[in-house]
């Protein structure tokens, strides 16, 4: 048998210790959406950092004004056209891209439109690199 005293305390221990997993759940919560949050800034700011070498970034530089023409001034390109823009990107860039970084890159190139907007600065600097140096492919 356990004396009045040891079996109060054991009761209150047990009851303390209860009510752990009822606030466990909230404290997982807490902690997902805050990694999703630090995530979800991670990935932006890791957006405009995905060029890893100058060419790709000049890439990315004019995929986002490729991308940007369509998005933001409403013009849609023949395929010919497409494709001889991307003959001259790669004329520009040199073969130092290789296929599955321009994938990347261009996939990029359109989550920096729709993340940051058409009057956006990196965004404007793609609309004019595409106008200095891609537009007269397109015609």
């Amino acid at each position: 048998m356990t004396s009045p005293r040891l079996s109060s305390a054991l009761s209150a221990r047990a009851h303390a210790h209860a009510s752990v997993p009822d606030r466990f759940p909230t404290l997982l919560v807490t902690v997902l959406v805050g990694f999703a949050l630090l995530c979800m800034a991670l990935g932006s700011a890791g957006a405009r950092a995905a060029a890893e070498t100058p060419q790709e970034e000049v890439y990315l530089n004019y995929q986002i004004g490729l991308q940007a023409v369509a998005k933001c001034r409403d013009i849609t390109l023949s395929h010919d056209q497409q494709q001889r823009i991307g003959q001259r990107i790669d004329t520009l860039t040199g073969t130092a891209v290789g296929a599955g970084r321009r994938l990347f890159l261009i996939e990029e190139a359109k989550e920096i439109i729709n993340a940051e907007g058409c009057d956006d600065p990196v965004v404007t600097n793609g609309l004019a690199a595409y106008d200095a140096n891609l537009a007269s492919a397109a015609q």
